[in-house]
């Protein structure tokens, strides 16, 4: 054989053998496996508000109602502010009395209003930070804090309602659920699907729930008003301010101890003494986004309260204006 006849066959098998390799399978390169760090868990702030493990585009639209939830309720704390002298009649439908509700509504507006701390920091990241390496809580304050549940292990609410119960495994077995606040503590858990399921961001102009005159209340459940983003936020807020009492906060700021009444249609508010509705959030709601939407049309309470006089612990209004 030639040289050049053993050079082109040496080509022609190295040709071939390179050929070979790189049809033959290969085992996929492995994935760097990492474990969470405290840097995912970027802290976003909103005056004092806090934003935890959301989304660029989820805590920009939490900023953004958070922004819009301290414009609406200025004219409320205003209300609030000169309803003793001078009741509105979104207040005295709500709250009745001014003499025992004007500066507790007032002063749980503001709060909201401003963020202020009702607790002190908690403690952890999370429920099992030992396992998962998310060190302690950077936090320096104990502001309302919202927290993204987009997986499993984001128990944020340690202590709370249910310290075995994951976040998670909460949103996912409830899809009307969107926020849950955990009693006692800084945190309002965030559901993916506050971000999905539609509910609108901020109210129309002028939006208000309307009366039926012949039964004297007011139509439906309440949800034409209170279902936006911006009152859900309220709602939960409320619900953290008012965790803290006595007997289950680690602050008493004032306001009336108690889990909350759990009254969510707007007729059955309306039905609460002062002191329980001052203790249940929707209460604060509708009257919040009454005053926002500069309603003028309400059931007349008028008679109704000169006939059952409605007291500090007294009775709920009569049956007639009960839900549907």
């Amino acid at each position: 054989m030639t040289p050049n006849l053993s050079l082109q066959l040496y080509l022609f098998l190295l040709h071939l053998t390179a050929l070979a390799t790189a049809l033959s399978p290969r085992e996929p390169a492995a994935t760097p496996q990492t474990s969470p760090t405290p840097q995912s868990w970027e802290i976003i702030k909103s005056g004092r508000y806090n934003i935890l493990g959301c989304s660029d585009r989820d805590s920009y639209t939490l900023k953004y109602l958070l922004s819009s939830l301290h414009t609406f309720i200025q004219p409320a704390i205003d209300d609030a502010d000169r309803a003793i002298t001078n009741p509105s009649p979104a207040f005295t439908t709500f709250f009745h009395s001014p003499l025992i509700a004007a500066n507790q509504v007032s002063k749980l507006l503001t709060d909201i209003s401003t963020g202020r701390s009702a607790y002190p920091p908690s403690s952890a990241y999370m429920r099992g930070e030992e396992e998962d390496g998310f060190g302690t809580n950077p936090l320096k304050s104990g502001n309302p804090t919202f927290v993204c549940i987009s997986e499993p292990g984001k128990n944020f609410g340690s202590g709370g309602d249910d310290p075995n119960l994951d976040g998670y495994d909460l949103c996912k077995g409830n899809p009307a659920l969107v926020m849950d606040h955990f009693r006692g503590t800084q945190y309002v858990n965030v559901c993916p699907q506050f971000f999905t399921i539609g509910i609108p961001p901020l109210p129309p102009k002028g939006h208000c729930l309307g009366v039926n005159r012949i039964l004297n209340r007011f139509r439906g459940s309440g949800a034409l008003l209170s279902h936006f983003q911006v009152w859900v936020l309220l709602e939960e807020i409320a619900g953290y301010y008012m965790g803290a009492t006595k007997g289950e906060g680690i602050k008493d700021f004032g306001y009336y101890e108690g889990r909350g009444e759990g009254a969510s249609h707007v007729n059955e508010c309306v039905r609460l003494a002062a002191t329980k509705a001052l203790r249940n959030e929707m209460s604060f709601v509708y009257y919040v986004a009454s005053i926002h939407g500069q309603c003028t049309s309400f059931p007349d309470l008028s008679e109704l309260k000169k006939r059952f006089r409605l007291s500090s612990s007294g009775p709920t209004l009569p049956e007639s204006i009960t839900a549907n």
